[in-house]
């Protein structure tokens, strides 16, 4: 008899279907295997360059650029200084006469009952003239001095007064401040819901600063001073004695400033590493990368490069000891960029954050790939999109030519079984098994 035990119709399907299949899924596991490589290239290469754009970004801020700047002075309790990269070196002596304040009126001896006795409407204005601002509150609707403090600050019209109670030995003072100082923020009351308050006393007038700058002399609504000094803000706090101005001395901080140089140099070769390693050809002997031979690759170092190496504000690079290596990344010479900073340190500004800067037209180049609308990444991640349907497409076909072949082969070896199983079960009865 023989022996059909080890056919197994499944089996022989599964394998029949299997090589019918087999030249189409080593070519779709193959391109799969690719595709699947650009898309993480592609997403390594977006995340770079999205890292160097925000680094470019942070180093060339609207208000403070990569030269640092220190500012000292020659007395304390005067004025507190920041300073940017606007500011020029040099020093600067200022006469500080007058501090700006608001105008504080202090009302004595009020009680809750003369509040709930008071009538009629309070008109608070703040200002005078045309640019005078004003607002009303009902003392027939506040009982108590809280009431009334609370009505005049939480009133929808109150243009910039607040009221507040202070509690002396038994009395209560309310009092009414203007929250800008300035000579324009004066505070006046009127309307004859304003009887119950009087006269008032002036705690603190409203006026203005006043500075001084050899033969100048200038006013300020505050005491913070912008624009005196370029790329100096300098907060009063004090006034200076007479024929003892503030002396202030605005200087370069080299470390600082170097610290900065670094940021870009590292942040540069961050991405110039990966570029590296997405576009080596593999001739050393390590794995070729999977963009390699891409031409827009090509492209965008070279364009990189290419406005890196122009000129800007009529200086380039190489003047800040900062150059390329052997190996595409940049170096710096701190002795070189030192010296550069001593002799023009408004340079550095006009190179690196000019308004026609390198950081500007760096980050302009590198707008052509990440553009959300039209950019080469964005278009480059469309194609590979395409290529994954198609693969994807073929895939589901050859599943169905697959299943469509397994359910063929198992048929036939199903029926071969059956026809093998009765010839044996013949050969039986005639004694021939």
């Amino acid at each position: 008899m023989t022996d059909i035990s080890s056919l197994d119709p499944q089996t022989m399907a599964t394998q029949m279907a299997t090589y019918d299949i087999m030249t189409t899924q080593s070519s779709l596991s193959r391109q799969s295997s690719t595709l699947s490589a650009q898309q993480s290239a592609l997403t390594k290469l977006k995340s770079a360059l999205t890292d160097f754009r925000t680094a470019i970004t942070g180093l060339n801020k609207s208000n403070n650029g990569m030269l640092q700047t220190t500012a000292t002075m020659n007395q304390e309790g005067i004025a507190s200084i920041t300073t940017n990269s606007a500011a020029r070196k040099g020093n600067y002596n200022i006469d500080v006469k007058q501090l700006a304040s608001a105008q504080q009126i202090g009302f004595n001896d009020l009680t809750d009952d003369m509040v709930k006795n008071a009538t009629g409407e309070m008109t608070i204005t703040l200002g005078d003239g045309e640019d005078a601002t004003s607002f009303t509150v009902n003392m027939d609707e506040a009982n108590t001095l809280g009431e009334l403090t609370a009505q005049i600050n939480g009133s929808d019209d109150n243009t910039g007064v607040t009221a507040s109670l202070v509690r002396t030995d038994g009395n209560v003072m309310m009092m009414l401040s203007s929250d800008e100082t300035g000579a324009k923020n004066t505070l006046s009351l009127s309307g004859a819901g304003a009887d119950v308050l009087g006269t008032g006393t002036v705690i603190s007038e409203a006026q203005d600063a006043r500075i001084g700058m050899g033969d100048l002399e200038f006013t300020n609504s505050t005491n913070k001073l912008e624009g005196i000094v370029e790329g100096v803000t300098i907060n009063l706090t004090g006034t200076t004695e007479v024929g003892k101005p503030l002396v202030i001395n605005i200087g370069t901080d080299e470390e600082e400033t170097k610290n900065q140089a670094q940021e870009f140099v590292d942040a540069y070769n961050t991405l110039q590493t990966t570029l590296d390693s997405l576009t080596t050809t593999g001739s050393d002997g390590s794995g070729r990368g999977a963009l390699a031979g891409d031409a827009s690759m090509t492209t965008l170092e070279n364009t990189i490069n290419s406005v890196m190496r122009q000129s800007y504000g009529d200086h380039q690079l190489n003047e800040f000891g900062i150059t390329a290596a052997r190996d595409g990344t940049l170096e710096i010479d701190n002795e070189k960029l030192e010296a550069q900073l001593n002799k023009d340190p408004e340079s550095f500004t006009e190179f690196f954050n000019g308004n026609d800067g390198m950081l500007k037209a760096v980050d302009k180049s590198l707008d052509r790939y990440l553009n959300t609308t039209n950019g080469l990444l964005k278009g480059k991640q469309e194609t590979l999109d395409r290529q994954q349907t198609d693969i994807d497409t073929k895939t589901e076909m050859m599943n169905t030519r697959y299943d469509n072949a397994y359910s063929r082969y198992l048929t036939q070896f199903t029926q071969l079984q059956s026809t093998m199983q009765q010839i044996n079960n013949t050969m039986s009865m005639f004694g021939l098994a």
